[in-house]
């Protein structure tokens, strides 16, 4: 096992007076993969990239409590050609106006549109809507995507259908 010291410090503007430094050891295949995940992500440090992930990981535990607030989009490409697909993603759209703020909606090619929703609510309200439209015949892809307003941690989760 090598050992690998993490400067947590070294990217701007994360103030130094503030910052705490750790050491990290990690076997040299997983080192060696978790260089290539930096890399092909464009992070500019090993420190960037394990702040991201020890944010992710702790956003982890918004997503386990159905009862968190979160506000985030559901963002959905469909066949508008399919039969009543544009009047029942309306229908849930309308029937979850508390929910539903904002819609955005643009024509991807001559049969594809896709729409971004701007939600709000609980998690288990907006996972609950988000698989009510993805599961509607003639959505080809769905994704909630969805933010703690405490936290600011991100999360989504993606729904692929062969309608």
């Amino acid at each position: 096992m090598r050992e690998v010291i993490i400067d947590m410090g070294d990217i701007e503007p994360i103030n130094m007076d503030k910052v705490t430094r750790i050491g990290v050891s990690l076997e040299p295949n997983l080192l060696e993969e978790f260089d290539e995940m930096i890399v092909r992500k464009g992070y500019s440090s090993r420190s960037e990239a394990l702040r991201d992930l020890i944010r992710d990981s702790l956003a982890e535990q918004d997503w386990k409590n159905p009862d968190q607030y979160m506000v985030g989009t559901i963002t959905i490409i469909y066949d508008h050609a399919t039969s009543n697909v544009s009047e029942q993603l309306m229908e849930l759209q309308h029937s979850s106006n508390n929910h539903v703020s904002t819609t955005i909606h643009v024509h991807l090619d001559q049969n594809r549109c896709m729409e971004i929703l701007l939600v709000s609510g609980t998690l288990i309200e907006l996972k609950r809507l988000a698989d009510q439209i993805a599961s509607v015949r003639g959505v080809l892809r769905g994704r909630l995507t969805m933010a703690s307003p405490t936290s600011a941690h991100i999360h989504h989760v993606g729904h692929r259908h062969s309608h």
